[in-house]
């Protein structure tokens, strides 16, 4: 006689992705043609950015560049960043040392700052962004609010985010992390 079979709902056959899955897809090219963030093991589509969105990453970047000349140390944009086990970052800039191997994803303590441009993301860049790199140990984190010509700029990372914040107005000397050098954003 058959016997009657229970199917589970689909939603029970959903596997998350670990971090390790994230980069072998990335190093694969899966991602080439989008910006997606691993999020508790889903991947998260990140959204195209306005053009004042890319005028004031370049232009940090190029005030960075020029801060960091001629120190061991590298800058990146749309840096992945390993949280955990089931969550990768993509910070909007990233500096860490010039050692750290090119072939795989960094770890949070890895990255000695991590900067992200907020335009339209402010409050998931101070929320949820700002609890994942803290806890992932990243050692310094800014936050460029272009509404409010401030940067947030924030350290001592925990599991609860960052013990230290300091807001530096547009225009006022901002001492990047792991140098004796500033720059000036306006």
């Amino acid at each position: 006689m058959n016997q009657q079979v229970r199917v589970p709902p689909a939603s029970d056959w959903r596997v998350a992705f670990t971090a390790a899955d994230f980069e072998h897809m990335l190093k694969l090219g899966a991602f080439a043609d989008m910006r997606v963030e691993l999020v508790e093991g889903e991947l998260e589509k990140m959204m195209p950015a306005l053009p004042s969105h890319g005028e004031r990453n370049l232009s940090v970047a190029l005030l960075l560049h020029e801060a960091l000349a001629g120190m061991p140390i590298k800058m990146g944009s749309d840096l992945a960043i390993r949280i955990d086990e089931t969550s990768v970052r993509a910070a909007d800039i990233a500096i860490y040392p010039a050692s750290l191997p090119s072939d795989r994803v960094p770890d949070g303590k890895d990255v000695l700052l991590a900067i992200e441009i907020s335009d339209t993301t402010l409050s998931r860049d101070l929320g949820i962004k700002l609890f994942d790199y803290g806890r992932a140990g990243v050692p310094h984190y800014w936050v460029i609010d272009a509404a409010a010509q401030v940067v947030q700029a924030m350290c001592e990372p925990s599991a609860e985010g960052y013990a230290k914040r300091a807001v530096v107005r547009f225009g006022d000397p901002l001492p990047v992390p792991g140098t004796d050098r500033s720059i000036i954003i306006d």
